[in-house]
């Protein structure tokens, strides 16, 4: 019993929120700061605008994410669910308030931009935000409790910015600014509500997790307001999660049509032989599989075998359309074969392209090495003339070693001076008995004169 006491303590000990928790009335006021209408959040936002509607028209990810990494739109919706979470009517009210002009400027700016703009194409990254699914809603929920977790702590991390990237509350506003400015409703319905999604959601788990917070709480004005209130959060939240639940079966019945489908047709292959199957198409909307096979088509046992192989892989409803590529139907295989012939030539010219592209880079790494390799041998050949020119004038010396760019060899020490550099000159002399200071410094003037260099270092060391 004692020990699993303790082991229930230590597990409340570890996922503790409360140990950390900031004082009620600083994490109100940094909710509170967050939600103000003034001239910084304004222009901060409307850049913020730009550069998400920028990103979207240009399809930059980068540009995107820096948008919603500066975006001021979190504040109010974290207030709106802090506020629900303590009763703080008049809070609700600010963050509502500022959370209506910051959308409403945020459409205006980017619909302006999207009106202006001479790219009316819609990009992959607009493309992503018109339709909503249950995935949306859970990332919303979940990015806001980690949002809500990191306001109310003593030290602030930068797990915001994160939950800002996560739930994407900027780039839905400009895509549905592209559908006002381009006229296309669904792009605006489907990104709106998208926007909706994320900022109901947000809102509500920053309710949650204010009560089991246990922060304190205030009074509604009267009772009739408390009701309204919480009838006004329970209508949004069901509004929203029933549509984009929708969405989300829809979804994933489409993506295992497609799954079942494909594996359907790889198994087909390998038992059909005389299936030449030259094109396929899998409508999910519909559940039709349409094959373009070459020849004059299929026989109706063939047909048969085929329906019977959907059946084994749960696509018992998929309609099944067969079209043969011939003569008689408008499809010329020769001009099939042509265009084979095409593409093969068109493959093999981009691979010997990028060979003969590999084997010139290989022969200019061979020729610098080659270059590199006779510049070498040529120092070696003056470094050799120089040691004998010294040894004739310096009878003491017995050895002298001459390297570019090497660390100067500590006494008592061998060191292989033939790395090659181009800014110093080292010389290492060995004696038979010591080297004046004179001479030392004549050899070091003689070496910078021969080389044309300013650093020179002239060592001995007698045997």
């Amino acid at each position: 019993m004692a020990r699993e006491h303790y082991f229930l303590s230590a597990f409340k000990k570890l996922f503790d929120l409360r140990s950390d928790m900031d004082e009620p009335s600083d994490i109100e006021a940094s909710i509170s700061h967050g939600i103000k209408i003034h001239g910084t959040n304004l222009w901060i936002l409307m850049f913020a605008i730009f550069v998400a509607s920028i990103g979207l028209n240009v399809n930059s990810t980068a540009a995107i994410i820096g948008a919603m990494l500066i975006s001021p739109l979190m504040g109010p919706i974290m207030g709106i669910g802090y506020g629900a979470g303590i009763d703080n009517f008049g809070l609700i009210r600010q963050s509502f308030r500022s959370l209506t002009v910051f959308v409403l400027l945020s459409l205006l700016t980017s619909t302006i931009y999207f009106f202006l703009t001479p790219l009316q194409q819609a990009q992959s990254e607009l493309l992503a935000r018109t339709s909503p699914t249950l995935w949306d809603l859970l990332i919303a929920l979940f990015g806001g409790m980690a949002g809500i977790i990191a306001v109310t702590r003593k030290d602030k991390s930068n797990v915001l910015p994160g939950v800002a990237i996560a739930t994407a509350l900027m780039p839905p506003l400009c895509t549905a600014g592209f559908g006002i400015a381009t006229g296309q409703p669904r792009f605006f319905f489907g990104a709106f509500y998208l926007f909706t999604i994320n900022a109901v959601y947000i809102a509500l788990s920053a309710l949650l997790f204010t009560r089991l917070l246990r922060l304190p709480r205030q009074s509604f004005p009267s009772v009739s307001i408390q009701k309204r209130a919480r009838i006004v959060i329970t209508t949004a939240i069901i509004a929203t999660i029933i549509p984009s639940a929708y969405l989300a079966v829809q979804l994933v019945k489409k993506e295992v049509f497609i799954t079942q489908a494909n594996s359907c047709l790889t198994a087909i292959a390998k038992t059909e032989k005389n299936l030449f199957l030259l094109q396929k198409d899998i409508n999910s909307d519909t559940n039709v599989i349409t094959l373009t096979v070459a020849g004059k088509g299929l026989d109706k046992a063939t047909i048969e075998r085929i329906n019977a192989q959907f059946d084994q892989f749960s696509l018992k409803g998929a309609k099944l359309i067969v079209n043969s590529f011939q003569e008689d139907n408008g499809l010329n295989l020769n001009q099939l074969k042509t265009e084979m012939r095409q593409d093969l030539y068109r493959n093999s010219l981009q691979l010997l392209e990028s060979k003969n592209a590999k084997i010139q880079e290989l022969e200019d790494v061979i020729r610098n090495q080659k270059v590199d390799q006779s510049k070498h041998e040529e120092r070696l050949s003056d470094y050799e003339q120089v040691r004998e020119e010294l040894k004739a004038q310096y009878p003491e010396l017995t050895n002298v070693q001459i390297a570019h760019g090497q660390n100067a060899p500590q006494s008592g020490t061998t060191t292989d001076l033939s790395a090659p550099s181009d800014d110093t000159l080292i010389v290492y002399l060995e004696l038979r008995k010591p080297l004046s200071r004179a001479n030392k410094t004549r050899i070091r003037k003689w070496m910078m004169s021969h080389y044309k260099l300013k650093n020179v270092y002239v060592f001995s060391k007698n045997s």
